[in-house]
């Protein structure tokens, strides 16, 4: 592996945490990676405990540093992104036990900063591209009305409750919904989330939305142990894919349940 310098960072170290965050990085400065890079690592040279879910994150403070990383101290962490600034890419390695740091993922950048791929851990399924389905610009309104007209999610003794949309600040649409847990006829357990699901992009396209959302019922009906509030709300086929058919999303989905949890299922 060629020289490379860097800082420790605690959570959420995944490719769908930092290594997703990092990309997004680049993009809001416009492609001066070498500006993230000092952010990152120059000015916090004793790591972070997390960069992710605000503006400047929670940095570790001098007489509390992070443990050392570096090409010869790969021990205390399970992934290394590594930024080549002249090449405009990013790196990234596996160093879990056993991996012995195999690189799993380059990602390179335009002028603009705008990654090639959408993702660092896509799967075979989500690298897919279907022909578009134009449409009338989506709105927070139209997709709540969606929403209600989709069948009831209830299943054994779990009620999905989808709650409200809202266009967010960087005009994407969001879902919250609310997965409400019974036992004995009485409620044991709410879990409420905040669900980033439709791009600015994918506004453009309504029939793909509602496409993905129909195959996400279908595969709660087929599968129940999908109906989980969390792993739903990691589902980001509409940004990672180029995906557009419900039959291809239905796919999509059965492929990361399989990552996440096995392949032993139902479907």
């Amino acid at each position: 592996m060629r020289p490379w310098r860097g800082v420790y960072h605690h959570w959420d170290g995944y490719p769908t945490g930092l290594g997703q965050y990092l990309l997004a990085a680049v993009e809001r400065a416009g492609g001066d990676i070498q500006a993230v890079v000092g952010r990152l690592i120059d000015e916090s040279p004793w790591g972070w405990s997390t960069c992710l879910g605000g503006k400047d994150g929670e940095r570790n403070p001098e007489g509390n540093p992070g443990p050392p990383v570096s090409p010869e101290e790969t021990g205390s962490v399970a992934y290394v992104y590594v930024f080549d600034v002249d090449a405009r890419r990013l790196d990234a390695f596996s160093t879990y036990v056993g991996e012995d740091g195999k690189r799993f993922c380059s990602v390179r950048f335009s002028p603009e900063g705008t990654p090639d791929l959408p993702a660092l851990d896509l799967l075979p399924e989500e690298r897919v591209s279907e022909p578009p389905l134009p449409g009338e610009t989506l709105s927070a309104e139209a997709l709540q009305a969606f929403l209600e007209g989709l069948p009831r999610l209830e299943l054994d003794s779990k009620l999905l409750h989808w709650v409200s949309t809202q266009e967010d600040p960087d005009q994407w649409l969001s879902i919250v919904f609310r997965v409400v847990v019974f036992e004995e006829d009485k409620v044991r357990d709410v879990v409420e989330r905040e669900w980033r699901l439709v791009p600015p992009s994918a506004r453009r396209e309504p029939q793909r939305v509602r496409n993905f959302l129909e195959a996400l019922v279908d595969r709660i009906d087929e599968e129940p142990r999908m109906f989980n509030a969390f792993w739903i709300h990691d589902l980001d086929s509409l940004r990672r894919s180029g995906a557009r058919q419900r039959e291809t999303f239905v796919r999509i989905m059965r492929a990361h349940w399989a990552r996440d949890f096995g392949s032993g299922e139902s479907a």
